[in-house]
């Protein structure tokens, strides 16, 4: 079963809201009694496992990784569960809403991109073999480089320095195994990282001994 406090807490603190009444929440509890009763694994990805890896993005929806032959069956199946399909798309790109959260489908074998030189991979991929689950850091890199958004590189970035060194290299590691391009990006914003990091120790070093800061 997901362990939901650590992310819920991470929207508590964002959105300002009471975590009893969270509607995140309450959504993603839907989502998991669906995943669980049906049998289909689903990988929480784009910003709620932003916070979930440490950074208190904003986010106003929820993004989920479906396996290609589990579309049909999340669609049919999704009003039971107290879901709206707002919108279904002949490419797999559906949209549930429950209440007032809406739930974007990821679908695997879809492209983030018409340039992406990969597929989207599909749960099992990305770390989930049952239930709901948060999608593993390195699929979720994966995934968010994929997108080609500037956005979503400096989520990256901001995960990255909350990231100890084993992490980084299994990000590493798989990123090398999926794309030379997704490999290269990730060389460059991990660059990033660390010179975002090393700043700010060096700052902390001068506000503790002002009398070497010049």
């Amino acid at each position: 079963m997901i362990t939901l406090s650590r992310g819920c807490e991470g929207i508590e603190t964002a959105m300002n809201t009471n975590l009893e009444e969270n509607r995140f929440s309450r959504a993603l509890e839907s989502l998991q009694r669906l995943s669980l009763e049906l049998d289909i694994p689903i990988a929480i990805v784009g910003g709620l496992a932003a916070i979930r890896y440490g950074y208190p993005a904003a986010t106003q929806d929820v993004e989920i990784a479906v396996g290609i032959d589990q579309l049909g069956i999340l669609i049919l199946a999704a009003p039971r569960y107290g879901f709206k399909v707002a919108s279904e798309s002949k490419s797999g790109w559906h949209t549930l809403m429950h209440g007032d959260v809406e739930i974007n489908v990821v679908p695997e074998g879809g492209k983030a991109r018409d340039t992406s030189p990969t597929e989207i991979p599909g749960p099992i991929q990305l770390g989930v073999h049952r239930g709901l689950q948060y999608a593993a850091i390195e699929g979720w890199v994966e995934l968010k480089i994929s997108s080609g958004r500037q956005k979503d590189r400096a989520h990256i970035v901001e995960v990255l320095k909350k990231s100890d060194a084993n992490t980084i290299a299994r990000i590493d590691q798989h990123l090398a195994s999926v794309h030379v391009q997704y490999h290269s990006e990730f060389t460059h914003l991990a660059a990033r990282r660390s010179k975002s990091v090393s700043r700010s120790s060096n700052a902390a070093k001068r506000h503790l001994n002002p009398k070497n800061a010049y």
